[in-house]
């Protein structure tokens, strides 16, 4: 998460590797035989770090973008960026407010919250709990895709670069990108083990253990040693296999840098590497993959004239067996106004029931406000919420026999309600966490609270409508991710990577919390105003 960290120096600066390769193509008679059978689907996955939302840099001077609305000559290219890759299903890194804009643009559908884009619907299944989508490739036949962006400071590349032995680099991993990645492995490694295929995209800010090899280490002055980087080798080992390095298997020949084609976050000594990829499990067999780029590197496959972001793309080509999940129905959108309509995906037996229910209800027969889906129950079902009480609801799936499938949770509001912020306790004494409950809010990946000073009217008037950086909310104390909820609370406990350093704990004083949209600083709701105590004597 580069983007809300402003006293953070990311890495920048262009790199052009001397040995021009050309792309290889596995032939057809080295697939294996279920990759060549008639049911399979030639399938672009690729993994993009858009920059800011994709209209945070100002092309034309080089800097950050300082228009309230961004810089669209940046986005543009974005755009064109992505359509030339001929990418079917993207990862968005750094998407922030404009995931469902760029899917719009490309006509691709979108899912907010895991920025994620695809030509191919996309089905966010209950239980999920934003860890991965489903694509729909044909007949409710699907693929897995699961997006990441880890923590990008402090940098290992850099503590290696900055005279840290090998086990204060390991330690410096293990601590801060390794717990991000290993929660979310079993529920993928389930996936694959059901013949489903899983694409794991992101910007991982981690280089990979199959690059920094002693091999390596002979000819990059920047490799002081060899590291088994532990993000990678926690893929490897739940059977993730690295697209590029399956194409490119010298690392020396053939590095694949994506960090980075330079940006206004330059840093003249840099270190360059690869930290964006595209990894699969599951009946997916490599076909090819590309570094999507700026034009004069001879490592860059598919180049664009002017290359819009900080990141190359990584796009990799597969020949896939989608398979059918088990059954489901999923809401498209957790956020609703009372008018809107509701859509639901459906996969399930012939004979089962779809019915709203509130959440707070137990089990409920079958009513009106219910749909059954007789012969077809591979399809997307259609409610009206006209006459629904706002509140919080589940689409419930029922077998033919009358038991809950799954169950998909979402809300409902009565119309133009703005999302909210509230600091639960008024007063609080030095160094004790800020719970928070926020409402309302659009689920975005990246949505996020944050402290500042109490500062009453004098807020930006762009705070709410700006989508460049800083917007008038960017000093910020400390803060935490919303975990894209849209109805829930948060804590604020110091322990953010994002904390501006020394704000913890907070000085005696009066403070708000600021909801912020997707890792920007768009703001959505501000708190009334809380109050940071001395602890009492004898505490």
């Amino acid at each position: 998460m580069e983007n809300i960290a402003p006293a953070l120096a990311r890495r920048n600066g262009p790199h052009l590797w001397p040995a021009a390769m050309l792309l290889v193509l596995l032939p057809a008679f080295l697939l294996p035989r279920a990759a060549q059978a008639a049911d399979t689907v030639r399938l672009r996955v690729m993994t993009l770090n858009i920059f800011y939302g994709g209209d945070g840099w100002n092309l034309a001077d080089g800097g950050f973008c300082r228009r309230p609305q961004g810089c669209q000559a940046q986005f543009a290219r974005i755009v064109q960026t992505v359509r030339a890759s001929g990418a079917d299903i993207v990862g968005i890194e750094e998407g922030e407010h404009n995931t469902r804009r760029l899917a719009e643009a490309l006509g691709f559908h979108f899912n907010e919250r895991t920025q994620t884009i695809s030509r191919y619907p996309l089905i966010d299944p209950p239980g999920a709990d934003g860890n991965y989508v489903f694509a729909d490739l044909g007949g409710s036949r699907v693929v897995a895709i699961a997006n990441m962006h880890l923590p990008s400071d402090p940098y290992g590349p850099y503590a290696v670069r900055d005279g840290a032995s090998l086990e204060e680099v390991l330690a410096l991993e293990n601590s801060v990108r390794l717990p991000k990645v290993v929660p979310r492995l079993p529920a993928l490694q389930a996936l694959a083990a059901q013949r489903i295929p899983v694409f794991v995209t992101g910007d991982f800010n981690s280089p990979s253990h199959l690059d920094w090899t002693p091999a390596v280490a002979q000819v990059r002055p920047d490799v002081r040693y060899p590291v088994p980087w532990p993000v990678s080798i926690a893929l490897a080992e739940a059977g993730f296999l690295d697209s590029y390095r399956q194409a490119w298997p010298d690392p020396v020949s053939r590095p694949g840098f994506t960090w980075t084609p330079g940006g206004p976050e330059a840093d003249p000594n840099d270190v360059f590497d690869r930290i964006d990829g595209v990894l699969a499990a599951g009946p997916a067999t490599l076909v090819a993959s590309q570094i999507v780029g700026e034009q004069g590197n001879p490592e860059v496959d598919i180049a664009m004239p002017v290359f819009p972001t900080d990141h190359r793309g990584v796009v990799s080509t597969y020949d896939v067996l989608p398979a059918q999940p088990g059954a489901l129905a999923a809401v498209a959108v957790r956020r609703l106004f009372v008018g809107d309509e509701l859509s639901v995906a459906v996969i399930a037996p012939p004979g089962s029931v779809v019915e709203i229910v509130p959440t707070s209800a137990g089990p409920l027969p079958v009513t009106a406000r219910a749909q059954q889906c007789r012969a077809d129950c591979k399809r997307t079902l259609r409610f009206a919420t006209d006459d629904l009480a706002p509140g919080a609801y589940e689409a419930v799936l029922r077998g033919p026999a009358g038991n809950v499938l799954t169950r998909s949770p979402f809300w409902l509001y009565a119309a133009a309600t703005p999302p909210g912020v509230t600091v639960l306790r008024p007063r609080l004494q030095r160094g004790e966490p800020i719970d928070v409950r926020v409402s309302a809010a659009p689920g975005m990946r990246w949505d996020w609270v944050a402290v500042y000073k109490a500062v009453g009217g004098s807020r930006s008037r762009f705070a709410a409508t700006c989508n460049a950086t800083p917007c008038g909310s960017g000093n910020y104390l400390v803060g935490e991710h919303t975990s894209a909820i849209v109805e829930g609370t948060v804590r604020i406990s110091g322990v953010w990577p994002y904390d501006i350093p020394g704000a913890w704990p907070l000085a005696v004083g009066r403070y708000e919390v600021r909801l912020l949209l997707d890792d920007g600083y768009r703001q959505l709701a501000v708190s009334a105003p809380f109050e940071v105590i001395e602890p009492a004597l004898g505490k």
